[in-house]
């Protein structure tokens, strides 16, 4: 799944790939009612700017190929999230950018059950499920 996590600013760049399109289903954000109301749900800009926030684990992938989600959506998000995290919080904010796949990941079988193992690792770590050794986190 890959999230659309700028909606606004993906959406006032018309030369970007899928944008004119994606107006029928989001709304055209020059148009200040449509701007008014996709700020009121867009991931990034709903992001508490309050520093200590204190915010749940979350591992954020993207893919360098996609070519209907630009990679740096991800990149600004987790950097957004790690700018305004509490220090002493403990959760985790993890961003996994796959550099050949595409909008629906890596391609092929093995690809596939590789990337549902990371996201299974991640949830077995922030869970407390795995012994604490894990080398991927």
């Amino acid at each position: 799944m890959v999230p659309f996590l700028d909606i606004c600013n993906t959406l006032l760049d018309p030369s970007l790939p899928l944008t004119v399109l994606d107006y029928e289903e989001f709304g055209n954000p020059q148009i200040k009612s449509y701007f008014d109301s996709i700020m009121k749900y867009s991931p990034y800009d709903n992001i508490s700017t309050t520093k200590g926030m204190c915010y749940p684990a979350m591992l954020v992938t993207s893919s360098f190929q996609d070519s209907r989600v630009g990679v740096w959506e991800a990149a600004k998000y987790v950097a957004r999230i790690r700018e305004n995290t509490c220090l002493s919080c403990c959760r985790s904010v993890i961003l996994k950018t796959n550099m050949s796949g595409g909008h629906f990941g890596e391609g092929g079988r093995s690809g596939q059950c590789e990337e549902l193992a990371f996201e299974y690792a991640f949830l077995m770590k922030v869970m407390g499920q795995s012994d604490g050794k894990s080398e991927i986190f």
